[in-house]
């Protein structure tokens, strides 16, 4: 069997928190070919370095989980490995020791003292989840005050957040951008007047940096885009009507400006909501 070389990268933090109150976190790396996860936990005054070298890998056909223990005095967590049908070696105190079984969905049977519960890591990656729910931590907490933005700069896209299905619509206006900027250019070499010209150039030179913008996630793509579209439509077309020289080209250019502003607005609206919900340095505590 041919042993894969990792090529390892930082993926992203996802922080446990338990009323408000972060009471861990668990860094995430990702292999760039095989998608393998690492993880590697965190915890509030622990400075003990790891016992292993490396990166930290789950088991064999399991996922990395968080092990939640909740009783009446809190809940505490164990970064672990976990796979349906096999069974975590927990202690709920010192004196217990239990041998929870996991179940198709990744639940817990019950123990003598705590509740159980399953937190699988790779679904909360660069978010925070409540551990005694499970589910998506929506409020504040002790390390982060901010219900918005932190800062008036909105840091970079992180690449958990922008899922592949809504990257596909950023491709597709990004080639209708680039479309209308190549349908500009060459109606340019079929105009004798100037100002047509002029205006076909400008289309051109939005359209085209519109299209790299709008790949990029740029908030400026989707308003240069429409800044053009609306140059096209409105300049170059009464330019050409005055002149009674609207021709077919001109028609598939404009068909082509006006999906350059549907797509324009759609996109800044869909990049402002993956700003908001980008992971920003804050949303991770300062621990050790």
């Amino acid at each position: 069997m041919q042993t894969h070389q990792h090529d390892v990268i930082y993926f992203g933090v996802v922080n446990l928190v338990e009323k408000n109150k972060i009471i861990g976190t668990i860094d995430v790396w990702r292999c760039r070919g095989c998608n393998d996860l690492f993880c590697e936990d965190k915890r509030f005054g622990a400075t003990d370095l790891a016992p292993e070298v490396g990166f930290p890998k789950a088991d064999f056909g399991s996922k990395w989980a968080a092990l939640i223990c909740t009783r009446d005095t809190g809940s505490n967590w164990t970064l672990t490995s976990a796979k349906p049908g096999g069974t975590i070696a927990h202690s709920c105190t010192p004196e217990t020791k239990l041998e929870l079984k996991v179940g198709n969905d990744y639940n817990l049977e019950q123990g003598p003292i705590g509740k159980h519960r399953i937190i699988l890591i790779e679904k909360f990656v660069n978010t925070a989840v409540d551990v005694e729910s499970g589910q998506k931590h929506g409020g504040t907490t002790d390390a982060y005050q901010a219900l918005g933005k932190p800062f008036s700069l909105t840091p970079p896209l992180s690449a958990a957040i922008a899922q592949s299905s809504k990257l596909q619509f950023f491709n597709i206006a990004s080639a209708v951008f680039i479309l209308s900027g190549f349908l500009a250019a060459i109606s340019v070499y079929a105009q004798t007047m100037l100002m047509s010209r002029i205006v076909l150039t400008i289309v051109t030179v939005a359209g085209l940096s519109a299209g790299y913008l709008m790949f990029r996630k740029h908030p400026i793509g989707p308003l240069l885009g429409a800044a053009g579209a609306v140059t096209g439509l409105v300049i170059y077309n009464g330019t050409v009507i005055a002149a009674n020289a609207l021709g077919i080209t001109d028609y598939i250019l404009s068909a082509a400006l006006i999906a350059d502003l549907v797509l324009a607005r759609t996109g800044r609206t869909r990049i402002n909501t993956l700003r908001k919900q980008a992971w920003h340095p804050l949303d991770m505590p300062a621990y050790g």
